[in-house]
């Protein structure tokens, strides 16, 4: 058994203890690889301890996934474990949880439940016909309207395999753009392909192979996932 573990990289050093913990697995674990994705240069730190590739800062997570992916050409039956670098960690008995829900037959595992969310394949969403948004592999699941399950990107525990039965992420691949406070957004891309990624989980696997840590938003016992590098 392989896991790999994939850390966007986007805020480093803000979370020495997330490192300091992902070194020790790295280090500790032969089954065990770390590997930072990164939209910007890494600290000292990160290049010292990890592997680690400096991607184009496009596509928020599901571009930094994605690429990640591409690059390392991982095996089916490698167990990923999709993180933002900044949670803070309670419990890094979250691995052993996500493991049995893995054997038990589930397919997708998040940290707090997140929000269902609605998606109309014909529906007009930033200035496009939705369904135009979508890859081209991946339009024949996107038939109707329909309520569907989310996960948080900020944390994924999956199989190489599960995420290529449904073709991967959903890539909006576009570029950051600073506002005039000089804070990056996508105009809400990232919502959109959570919601794609959702829909498509939804599904092929059904809301029954989708479990969650805890039934509360953003946290669990074992990860808080903090806003963009910040405590809520």
């Amino acid at each position: 058994m392989k896991i790999q573990f994939i850390i966007v990289g986007w805020h480093f050093d803000n979370f020495p203890e997330l490192i300091e913990g992902l070194k020790q697995l790295n280090e500790s674990n032969d089954m065990i690889d770390v590997f930072w994705t990164c939209h910007k240069e890494p600290s000292e730190s990160v290049k010292n301890n990890f592997a680690y590739k400096v991607f184009p800062n496009e596509g928020l997570e599901d571009g930094a996934y994605q690429q990640a992916l591409d690059y390392l050409n991982l095996a089916d039956d490698t167990i990923l474990f999709l993180m933002h670098d900044d949670l803070v960690i309670k419990d890094w008995n979250f691995i052993n949880l996500c493991l049995q829900y893995l054997e038990q037959g589930i397919a997708f595992v998040g940290n707090g439940m997140n929000y269902a969310a609605v998606f109309d394949p014909q529906e007009v969403v930033r200035g496009k016909v939705a369904i135009e948004w979508v890859k081209p592999e991946s339009k024949y699941l996107f038939k109707s309207k329909d309520q569907v399950l989310t996960l948080r990107e900020s944390f994924m525990c999956t199989t190489r395999k599960y995420l290529k039965q449904i073709h991967d992420f959903e890539v909006i691949w576009e570029e950051p753009i600073p506002d005039e406070n000089g804070k990056f957004h996508i105009g809400g891309i990232g919502n959109l392909q959570q919601t794609m990624l959702g829909y498509k989980i939804t599904k092929v696997f059904g809301p029954s192979k989708i479990a969650y840590l805890s039934n509360t938003y953003q946290d669990s016992n074992f990860l808080y996932e903090c806003a963009r590098g910040k405590m809520d």
